[in-house]
């Protein structure tokens, strides 16, 4: 097969336009649909490239999960360490719940690449979703749960607080650009409508460690 792709000599430029081809199709298809062949056409390689690079589908397709997924998750699974007092800890949580919608309601490119994937992998799960909850979800959702736990004494309430954020930032990664835009205000914009769903959950979280924390000292007093 002729391309239009000229080889470098280090093969980064090749390397590249492949993962970007990829990282299209995985979103939009998921796994067991996406075509190496459509792959290879985009990004204008032939597929002996594709297959020396990456070997197959499988291997390349979990390169594109690691970009996308790994790059996004590190700084939130890291932001326990960032708390010191109060207004750290709300800044934390704030961060967390900010930087996870910025994932699931996109506006730039790669955020809206993770989203898909992030939607094919939750609603049709491939034989790497293990993988997934392990390397990207658990670390992320440790995370939040381990801020809440910092204010929320009551372990049953901990999970409670924590899995009702999970549910509501993931809903916003299952859903369509239409699906966003049937619940949006006409003529608010995707940051403005991100900024003011982040704020009403985040000043749920701060409400809830409030109150657990004045229910536990009003029973100490007791």
């Amino acid at each position: 097969m002729r391309t239009k792709r000229k080889e470098r000599c280090d093969g980064r430029e090749t390397r590249e336009a492949i993962l970007e081809a990829a990282e299209d199709e995985f979103a939009e298809r998921g796994y067991a649909l996406a075509s190496m062949r459509e792959i290879c056409r985009k990004a204008g390689v032939n597929s002996a490239l594709a297959s020396r690079y990456y070997e197959s589908k499988e291997g390349l397709y979990r390169t594109v999960a690691k970009r996308l997924f790994g790059d996004l998750g590190k700084p939130m699974a890291d932001l326990a360490s960032t708390v010191a007092d109060e207004a750290s800890w709300q800044t934390a949580i704030k961060t967390w719940v900010e930087d996870f919608l910025y994932m699931t309601i996109p506006t730039a490119k790669a955020q809206k690449r993770c989203a898909g994937l992030f939607k094919q992998e939750v609603t049709n799960p491939t034989k790497f979703h293990n993988e997934f909850k392990r390397d990207f979800g658990k670390r992320v959702y440790d995370s939040l749960r381990t801020l809440i736990a910092m204010k929320v004494k009551d372990e049953v309430k901990v999970e409670l607080v924590t899995s009702s954020v999970w549910a509501q930032v993931s809903v916003y990664a299952l859903a369509d650009h239409k699906w966003h835009l049937s619940f949006r205000p006409k003529g608010v914009k995707d940051e403005e409508w991100r900024r003011q769903v982040g704020k009403y959950i985040v000043n749920r979280v701060i409400i809830e460690a409030e109150a657990s924390n004045r229910k536990i000292v009003k029973s100490v007093k007791s």
